[in-house]
């Protein structure tokens, strides 16, 4: 194509270096330049159109390949998708299962936990409560022992404070009659 151009442009050159000598021949080369010309754009022309048709052709079955290939590279990822979903789907569905079971071991392990611990806490219970009527117990005795040993040593203290009592009377009744002794004796000696 380009060569055509070049060839046309060199033949035209020429033929109007050469005109300058003869005039009548010039005619002739510029008819026959004109028409090279005009054959060598109507070569360009074809050649441009066939070369656009080409590429065009070529384009339309790169286009129909790309498409084909497409279509087929489209068909393998939703396969592969389904596959891979198929797949998913079971593993889930087998965690799925697992979980259940563990969560139900779990809650079985739980409940028997729970049952355990009720029967321990009701044991320790009756303990307390044994231990704490054994306190009331013990407590109560104490403090009838100590209700018992104030009463004895009431009736001590009262024993000894009557004993008392009754010695401070005797001594009394003694230094009343001693008095009432010197009291005569003072009488009697200022009286002689």
């Amino acid at each position: 194509m380009n060569k055509s151009v070049l060839a046309a442009l060199v033949l035209g050159a020429s033929l109007t270096v050469t005109g300058c000598f003869d005039k009548q021949e010039t005619a002739q080369k510029v008819e026959a330049a004109k028409d090279a010309t005009a054959n060598a754009a109507t070569q360009v022309k074809d050649a441009a159109k066939e070369a656009a048709t080409n590429a065009k052709d070529a384009a339309v079955e790169k286009v129909a390949e790309v498409k084909d290939a497409s279509v087929a590279k489209v068909e393998e990822v939703k396969d592969a998708a389904a596959n891979k979903m198929a797949e998913a789907k079971d593993a889930m569905s087998s965690k799925v299962e697992e979980v259940k079971n563990a969560a139900s071991e779990a809650k079985d392990a739980a409940a028997n936990k729970m049952a355990e611990a009720k029967d321990a806490m009701s044991s320790k219970v009756e303990e307390v409560k044994n231990a704490a009527s054994e306190t009331k117990d013990a407590a109560v005795e104490k403090v009838a022992e100590i209700k018992d040993a104030a009463a004895n040593k009431m009736a001590e203290a009262k024993d000894a404070m009557s004993s008392k009592v009754e010695e401070v009377k005797n001594a009394a009744s003694e230094a009343k009659d001693a008095a009432a002794d010197k009291a005569a004796e003072v009488k009697d000696a200022v009286t002689k």
